[in-house]
């Protein structure tokens, strides 16, 4: 079903679903000609197994697939510019998509708790990816953020159980809260090259995490960071650094042997408030790691 309606003098073609959730609908091809799928168009359908979108169709909005339980396949193409909201989350049969190259927004929990999704294909164009877009996929092992995109929102991929390895986007100047948080397998992490913060419990419980070397714009880490990595070993902190917002970023760190500081021992007491870095240990013990200074200059 087609409805023609007048919204800001743009007249625009809304699917709102004609189709009864049953074992003969199991594949839909949305027509040519439609512009958006509208709100909860096909959520909760049990039956719905696959679905073809047409070239015309520029927006998914808010659920419109949520909770297919048994949706398999996605055919979406180029010319679709936005997947909203919640628009396939707990589609739990869905082991892979294609986000088209024309796709600019994915919405907050797009893809949250597809928990078969194994195959992730991120467009040259996306430019955000919501909040918790893609947490609890579990069997998700590996994401590049194309450099289009500048901003990724919190938990974006929090509890991605099986997610070992991420390229980050160049552009990206924000690892928002908890954006990795609870990726107990994540070993590879390409970090931004333009990155200044690192957000509050971002890479909290990656517990295979072994070492990392934080690019020289990085100015802070947020709060319990890095807590719970009880495999780092080694990280490296660039001379610029500013502000740790706790000393117990590192909290549970148990391997924790090793920092290395681009700046001057001037510096880092200056950083750390003259206190001691400690690291508060999983047995309830308490390591000192060891801090190197590397006391790098301005290139002339």
């Amino acid at each position: 079903m087609t409805e023609n309606k007048n919204n800001n003098e743009e007249i625009r073609v809304v699917f709102r679903g004609s189709y009864e959730d049953t074992p003969e609908n199991k594949t839909v091809t949305v027509e040519e000609g439609i512009l958006e799928i509208a709100e909860n168009a096909f959520r909760d359908f049990s039956c719905l197994e696959e679905v073809i979108l047409p070239k015309s169709l520029e927006k998914i909005s808010a659920c419109a697939f949520a909770g297919c339980k048994n949706l398999r396949r996605v055919e979406m193409k180029n010319g679709l510019l936005e997947i909203g909201d919640e628009a396939f989350s707990s589609c739990s049969s869905l082991t892979g998509i294609n986000i088209p190259d024309t796709v600019k927004r994915i919405g907050e929990g797009a893809f949250e708790a597809c928990v078969a999704l194994t195959h992730l294909k991120i467009s040259e164009s996306v430019y955000m990816i919501g909040s918790n877009a893609f947490a609890f996929c579990f069997n998700l092992t590996d994401v590049t953020i194309p450099d289009s995109c500048v901003l990724v929102e919190f938990g974006a991929f929090s509890s991605c159980f099986a997610l070992e390895a991420i390229k980050l986007s160049a552009n990206m100047g924000l690892i928002d809260d908890n954006t990795f948080e609870g990726c107990r397998s994540l070993k590879i992490v390409d970090l931004p090259i333009r990155l200044k913060k690192i957000g509050r419990g971002a890479f909290r419980g990656c517990t295979s995490l072994g070492s990392l070397i934080l690019p020289v714009g990085t100015e802070v880490i947020g709060f319990d960071a890095f807590s719970g990595c009880t495999s780092l070993s080694r990280i490296a902190l660039p001379r610029g650094m500013r502000e740790l917002e706790d000393l117990d970023v590192f909290g549970g760190c148990d391997s924790l042997e090793l920092i290395s500081f681009g700046g001057s021992e001037e510096a880092w007491r200056m950083l750390t408030r003259g206190m001691a870095l400690t690291v508060s240990r999983t047995d309830l013990s308490v390591g000192t790691p060891k801090i190197i200074f590397m006391d790098i200059k301005d290139e002339i």
